[in-house]
C-alpha cells in the first residue's frame, strides 16, 4: 500500500467527520483487525498537535489539566532513565526533555533521525503505563460492578452518538458473563496457566449491511479505543478478508494482509463469522479513591484498564450465525461437554494404576 489518503463520498465523510482516511488510519484499523503488538511499529501517523491531544483525550488524558500533563511527564521520564540505565540507548536531548509531549508523538511520525528514538520512548511509556495501571487496580478499592458500569456507560454514549449521527447499526448488545460462565470457560481452557478471561464484559454491535461495519470501527477508534490498547493476539475475523472489507467500505485495495497467528476458539463453529476484538478500555477512577487512597493517584496516575470484547457483525451475518450450528446454544454445549470430559474422564480414571 502506497503512501498518501484516499477520498470518502459525501455520505461517508459527513458521519466520520473527515473528507478523507489516510494511510495511518488504514494501517490504525489493520492493526486492531489483526490484533498485533504496538510494540513492533515502526513509525506513528500523528501530523498535529491536535491530533496528538485528540488521541491522549481517549486515552483518558486532557492536555488542559495540569496533574494529566505531569503524569504523562512522570511516565516519559521514567521511559528516558529506562532506556538509559537498563538499555544503554543514549536518548537524543530534544527527546529527553521535549517542551511538550506531543513532540514526541510528531516526532514517532516523521522521517528524519530521531524517529526511531521516539517510537522506543513511546513503546516503553505504553508498558509502563499499563504496569501502573495495574499497580492502581490492585490497591484501590474499587469495585468490578463500579468499573464495569464505567464502561458500559461510556461505549453506550458512544454508540448512541453514532447512531445519531446516522450510522448502520440495527442492533446494540453490552453483557456480561456469569459466574457460572467464568467457571465454565476457566475450566475449558487446555492452557495450565490461562486463568485470565478477556471477555467478561462484551458488546456487540451489528450493522444493517457488512460494508457499514468499518466505518463504525473507525468511529470507534477515533473517539472510544485507542488502537495500540488492542489486547495482542485476541483478535480474530472470521467474517471477510481485511482487502473486500476496505474495498466495499472505503473504495481502497490493500496489499495482502500480514498472516495473523491469533488461535481459533476451539468451541466455535467453523460457520460462526464475526469480527471480534479485545482491547483494554482505559477508565477514570480519581473520584473513586477516598482520603486514605490519594496517593495512590499521585503514583500510579488516575486510569485502570478493563479488557472490553467487540464484536461486530453485520445483520445477514449476526442472523445466520444465530440460527445454524453456529448458534451460541451450541457453543455452550460443547464448551460443557469439554468440561465434563476434564472434570471426570471416564471409569478408568477411578482405577487405582499398577505400582
Amino acid at each position: 500500500m502506497g503512501g498518501g489518503s484516499y477520498s470518502l463520498d459525501q455520505h461517508l465523510a459527513t458521519l466520520l467527520g473527515v473528507t478523507e482516511i489516510t494511510q495511518g488510519d488504514i494501517l490504525e484499523l489493520r492493526h486492531i483487525i489483526e490484533g498485533g503488538s504496538i510494540v513492533d511499529w515502526p513509525r506513528l501517523y500523528f501530523t498535529s498537535n491536535d491530533q496528538v491531544a485528540e488521541f491522549l483525550r481517549i486515552c483518558e488524558y486532557d492536555l488542559d489539566n495540569r496533574l494529566h500533563v505531569e503524569r504523562l511527564s512522570d511516565i516519559h521520564r521514567g521511559a528516558v532513565e529506562y532506556m538509559r540505565a537498563a538499555l544503554g540507548i543514549d536518548v537524543p536531548a530534544a527527546l529527553a526533555r521535549p517542551e511538550r509531549i506531543q513532540d514526541v508523538f510528531l516526532a514517532a511520525s516523521v522521517r528524519g533521525p530521531d524517529r526511531s528514538s521516539a517510537c522506543m520512548i513511546l513503546k516503553v511509556m505504553h508498558v509502563i503505563h499499563h504496569l501502573e495501571a495495574r499497580e492502581l487496580l490492585y490497591h484501590l478499592p474499587v469495585s468490578e460492578r463500579q468499573l464495569f458500569s464505567r464502561v458500559e456507560k461510556r461505549v453506550s454514549a458512544t454508540v448512541a452518538d453514532m447512531q445519531e449521527l446516522g450510522f448502520p447499526i440495527d442492533n446494540y448488545q453490552a453483557s456480561q458473563k456469569t459466574k457460572d460462565s467464568l467457571i465454565t470457560k476457566l475450566l475449558s481452557k487446555r492452557k495450565d496457566t490461562a486463568a485470565q478471561v478477556f471477555d467478561r464484559i462484551r458488546f456487540r454491535i451489528i450493522t444493517t449491511q457488512r460494508r457499514g461495519i468499518l466505518p463504525v470501527m473507525f468511529y470507534l477508534k477515533r473517539h472510544l479505543l485507542p488502537f495500540p490498547y488492542v489486547i495482542p493476539g485476541e483478535s480474530a475475523n472470521t467474517l471477510a478478508g481485511e482487502e473486500s472489507l476496505f474495498q466495499e467500505a472505503f473504495r481502497v485495495e490493500l496489499a495482502q494482509a500480514r498472516e495473523t497467528k491469533t488461535a481459533p476458539n476451539p468451541f466455535s463453529h467453523r460457520d460462526f463469522r464475526v469480527i471480534s476484538i479485545v482491547v483494554d478500555v482505559p477508565v477514570r477512577v480519581d473520584d473513586l479513591a477516598d482520603a486514605s487512597h490519594r496517593w495512590l493517584l499521585s503514583k500510579f496516575g488516575h486510569v485502570v484498564f478493563i479488557p472490553t470484547e467487540f464484536q461486530v457483525f453485520d445483520k445477514a451475518t449476526y442472523f445466520l450465525n444465530e440460527s445454524g450450528p453456529a448458534a451460541h446454544e451450541h457453543y455452550k454445549s460443547r464448551q460443557v461437554r469439554e468440561v465434563i470430559a476434564r472434570l471426570y474422564p471416564g471409569p478408568e480414571a477411578d482405577r487405582d494404576e499398577d505400582p
